[in-house]
């Protein structure tokens, strides 16, 4: 992502009401743990009654948890 796309992305978030302070520093390196954060997050907005489990420590969880 460019730096704008990043900008923007943060704005939003900001405006939707994410729980967390999301900069541009949070994207200087690998962060999958946000990104999870971010998109279990979007799921229990999307559908609060569904099944997601946000446990990603091993990485079979992680690959579980994206699919």
């Amino acid at each position: 992502m460019s730096y704008r796309e990043l900008q923007q992305f943060c704005e939003i978030m900001r405006s939707l009401g994410y729980n967390r302070l999301v900069s541009m520093e949070n994207f200087k390196k690998p962060n999958f743990e946000l990104i999870a954060d971010i998109l279990f997050w979007m799921g229990m907005r999307i559908d609060p009654n569904n099944n997601i489990t946000d446990d990603i420590d091993e990485e079979r969880n992680r690959v579980e948890f994206i699919k």
